[in-house]
């Protein structure tokens, strides 16, 4: 196989279920891969999987934790340091734990699910813009999910970050997901008539692995099972972040896991509400101590 060096991607949390076959289908279309999670003992055994199947060497797993902003900065460092270039940025990575009872705070005191599924992605694209700016076609594909569809009329809360008043861990991740939307869409407008372009997925009803959801309670564990009936492989919804990574240069925003435009949440699009965030994020990104 000869490896197309000059496509490089980053995909974050890539140590099973989709990411990681989107990670195996980018491999074997040539790219270099770079597997950024934070088990790296998992991520390497993945890694060893995916060259081993798909006879591509240039496949690397990296650790990062990014419940961490400075970790997130640390690893983006480090990266344009060892690689020098990238042409795609996929930010899967999500927290979404349901056994969780009360909102998990961080060693630099912001909410888990928002500092892992919201600050990570803001952090690790502005990190990383430099490099995708010196490519000819970059791209930065952002996950979102379906589940935003049952909450037409949701907006960002700005006024319980930490969720002290009132914690779900489904709703807390559908804020965060809101966000990214909102956080993408500025970024679009801000790279317009740049050679980096922004798009997001809406992540389907996805076969799951059990496995991964021991603490569950065993009414959760049934949903879950029966929601499984209705749902794609795995594989199948990879295609789609295989297709926006490698295919021809995507044309609209968001997309559906059979590659169709659909549209955001209608509150996604207000402006105010996205500069708003976007000084938040940046905000709590630079009072974060870092090397």
């Amino acid at each position: 196989m000869t490896v197309n060096q000059a496509r490089t991607c980053i995909i974050t949390g890539s140590n099973s279920g989709i990411e990681k076959s989107a990670a195996i289908q980018l491999a074997a279309k040539g790219l270099r891969v770079v597997l950024a999670c934070r088990n790296l003992e998992q991520a390497e055994a993945v890694c060893t999987r995916i060259q081993n199947e798909t006879g591509n060497s240039q496949v690397f797993s990296r650790r990062v934790d990014l419940s961490l902003v400075a970790d997130a900065m640390r690893f983006a460092k480090e990266f344009t340091g060892e690689f020098g270039t990238l042409d795609v940025l996929i930010n899967n990575a999500a927290d979404f734990d349901w056994s969780r009872k009360q909102p998990l705070i961080t060693a630099e005191g912001n909410e888990a699910q928002f500092a892992t599924n919201l600050l990570a992605p803001f952090v690790l694209t502005q990190e990383l813009l430099p490099l995708l700016r010196q490519s000819a076609d970059s791209r930065i594909i952002n996950i979102s999910t379906q589940g935003l569809a049952v909450y037409p009329n949701i907006t960002f809360c700005f006024d319980d970050l930490r969720r002290e008043k009132t914690y779900s861990p489904a709703k807390t991740y559908y804020q965060t997901e809101l966000g990214l939307l909102m956080l993408s869409l500025a970024w679009r407008e801000r790279l317009a008539g740049s050679a980096v372009s922004v798009h997001a997925i809406r992540v389907t009803n996805v076969k799951i692995d059990m496995a991964r959801y021991a603490n569950i309670s065993p009414v959760l564990k049934a949903m879950y099972r029966v929601k499984s009936l209705f749902s794609i492989p795995p594989d199948k919804m990879a295609q789609t972040y295989t297709a926006l990574a490698t295919g021809k240069k995507p044309e609209h925003f968001y997309y559906s896991e059979k590659l169709r435009e659909v549209r955001c949440n209608k509150s996604a699009y207000d402006p105010d509400m996205q500069q708003l965030l976007w000084r938040l994020c940046e905000g709590t990104m630079t009072a974060i101590p870092h090397e």
